[in-house]
């Protein structure tokens, strides 16, 4: 469910199944808002000026860098977890070190991945997500009026 309002309701109201609030007017105070526009038929500095608001521009997430902030999370957990549990795993641990050919920290790099639920890192389209496929924007000097 999507809540469309003023700034004022979208910081003041708390409503369930509500994952997505449209704002109508950037957070004057403080807050964090984001713009999707079309260059071609808006003005991005007449916004900026007239909203009184310095808008940053961010591209999209890579799929790198969503994994990095799954591995910040996972570092959260794993420093949650018990100190009682490492004799339980100390020796495979030790096994792991001691066989793999990797780093200490290629291993907890790994380790770390797979709390995150990664096993690999694919590429994305950035439009439809799509594994393995790219987003692709074509801009020709010309109206293109059949595919031939």
């Amino acid at each position: 469910m999507t809540l469309v309002a003023t700034n004022v309701a979208a910081r003041g109201l708390d409503i369930n199944d509500v994952q997505l609030i449209i704002q109508c007017e950037p957070p004057r105070n403080s807050g964090a808002a984001v713009m999707l526009y079309d260059p071609r038929r808006s003005n991005f500095s007449k916004i900026e000026r007239e909203s009184g608001v310095k808008f940053e521009h961010i591209s999209a997430p890579q799929p790198a860098d969503v994994a990095k902030a799954a591995g910040v999370e996972a570092v959260e957990i794993i420093n949650q977890i018990s100190d009682s549990v490492i004799p339980a795993f100390k020796a495979a641990a030790e096994d792991l070190l001691n066989t793999s050919g990797l780093s200490a920290v290629e291993n907890l790099s790994k380790a770390l991945a797979k709390a995150a639920g990664y096993s690999e890192i694919k590429s994305r389209s950035l439009l439809t997500s799509m594994e393995n496929c790219v987003t692709v924007l074509l801009e020709a000097g010309k109206p293109i009026y059949t595919p031939s």
